[in-house]
């Protein structure tokens, strides 16, 4: 589907198994209300989204900042080329920087003729001189990007959260990610759809096939397909396919006995302009603002988990200001052993000391994977990382997203997320909180009399451990993260 005009979300579908399983879901509650079904574990979250693709009947929408050319990435290809063998009409919009298109593979399945893909805020040049020298001269728009991650099924169903589409986000890989991804289903589609309508026929919204040169190498679809029942056949026995054969989620779906949390729900996404003419868009109508706005009516508890804590000098009076009328701010983010961007961690860490003098709580994720027994996703070989951006507010809202809690998040990158006003959600992402920073999974900060900073956790016989540096790091880290941490940089990063 090589067109480049404007379309929109289809009707809803209806006479399916997914819609007869979700209207049972939906009984006994208000048209206004949404259902949601957390989702922690990698796998689980994988295997959400196949199953989803596996029921559409009308359409799939996908959105993301990274889809990858991996095993997950792959199986889930194989998937969407089906729906749309199936007459299922598929749309799949992606980030120029976080996604490298590859363009045999590419221009393969945009051919065919229930899908397109688009790209958001481009690179003119696909690769090489060409790429870096249009990077560096139009650095003003390319330095903003579509973070956004969205899946929606039939107009029945969607997914959304922190996860990108590669192997990381969901297991099977040497660095695993901790994330956190939510099925909703409710009232809440119709604002996700036309999100993504916005998101879609932008005009830095470009389909692949006016970017990539059909003079190129290309493949035909048939070539694509055999490409992947090959991938199909050597992965047979991976992690993904035996999650995929013992899940129950399809049976669960077609009977309505999924247990999703209802409640009424807000959308919140940064519209496409921010991207583009960032200036036209109000303050207000950014998430981020909009959730600073929320988190100042927090009354007893505020436990924010994620990745990148860059908070300002505004998000550090803030948690001052909820910690003097005596609500108690908990946070987990990643260290200088588990950040994966090293300019990121010297940002951050110019913030502990004041966030710590101020009474917030703050841990730090480990990067092993000792607490097998407490996290049966990781492997033995693997490193953690913190990729979660969510919030426990009080005891009833919860949010769960893509926003991090930098500038990058705020001000240049597009997001979204969702805020759940159930208790029973806010009590299940409580729960992970605790999990993830449990003393043999995370480092706790303190500060001594001194006013210097120590590590405090747990080794596996449960002893304590007290660092005086920056745990799980090396001298070089340590003095590149001290250089980092002077440069003024923070509004980029």
């Amino acid at each position: 589907m090589t067109s480049s005009e404007n379309t929109g979300a289809l009707p809803p579908a209806m006479n399916t198994r997914l819609a007869h399983g979700i209207e049972m879901e939906s009984n006994g509650h208000s048209s206004g209300e949404s259902g949601f079904y957390l989702m922690h574990e990698g796998l689980s979250a994988f295997v959400a989204r196949a199953v989803l693709i596996e029921e559409a009947a009308i359409s799939l929408d996908l959105q993301y900042y990274i889809y990858s050319d991996d095993t997950s990435g792959r199986l889930l290809t194989a998937k969407l080329l089906e729906a749309a063998d199936r007459g299922v009409r598929v749309r799949l919009l992606v980030d120029d920087l976080g996604t490298r298109l590859t363009n045999p593979w590419v221009t393969a399945l945009d051919s065919h003729p229930n899908m397109e893909i688009r790209v958001f805020n481009p690179v003119e040049g696909r690769s090489g001189l060409r790429r870096g020298l249009e990077q560096a001269l139009n650095f003003g728009r390319i330095n903003h990007r579509m973070h956004n991650k969205l899946l929606v099924a039939d107009g029945l169903a969607m997914i959304t959260g922190g996860r990108n589409v590669a192997d990381g986000y969901f297991t099977n890989a040497e660095v695993e990610f901790l994330d956190v991804d939510v099925i909703a289903i409710g009232a809440i589609i119709a604002d996700a759809s036309i999100t993504f309508d916005d998101y879609w026929n932008h005009s830095v919204s470009l389909p692949v096939s006016k970017l990539i040169s059909l003079r190129e190498e290309t493949h035909s679809l048939e070539e694509l397909r055999t490409r992947l029942r090959e991938h199909l056949v050597k992965e047979e026995k991976s992690e993904f396919r035996d999650a995929l054969r013992e899940s129950t989620l399809v049976k669960e779906l077609a009977a309505g006995k999924v247990p999703f949390q209802w409640g009424t729900a807000t959308l919140y996404a940064d519209p496409p302009a921010k991207a583009t003419d960032h200036e036209s868009v109000p303050l207000s109508d950014y998430p981020g603002y909009q959730l600073g706005q929320i988190v100042k009516d927090s009354q007893e508890r505020l436990q924010i988990t994620n990745a990148y804590l860059i908070p300002g000098r505004r998000g550090t009076e803030l948690f001052a200001e909820l910690e003097e009328r005596g609500v108690q701010v908990d946070i987990l983010t990643n260290g200088l052993g588990t950040n994966d961007t090293a300019v990121a961690h010297g940002a951050y860490s110019r913030y502990r000391k004041p966030l710590l003098r101020a009474g917030v709580r703050l841990w730090e994720l480990r990067p092993t994977a000792e607490r097998e027994h407490r996290m049966h996703w990781f492997s033995d070989k693997s490193r953690a990382t913190l990729h979660a951006k969510m919030m426990v507010i009080d005891s009833e809202r919860s949010f769960v997203g893509s926003i991090n809690l930098d500038s990058r998040s705020f001000i240049l990158n597009t997001e979204i997320g969702v805020l759940i006003e159930n208790a029973a959600v806010n009590r299940q992402l409580h729960r992970l909180f605790e999990t993830w920073v449990a003393p043999d999974a995370a480092w706790r900060l303190q500060l001594d009399d001194r006013g210097r900073i120590s590590w405090h956790a747990t080794d596996d016989d449960n002893r304590a451990i007290v660092k005086h540096r920056d745990p799980d790091s090396n001298f070089w880290q340590r003095m590149l993260s001290r250089m980092l941490s002077r440069l003024p940089i923070e509004s980029q990063i």
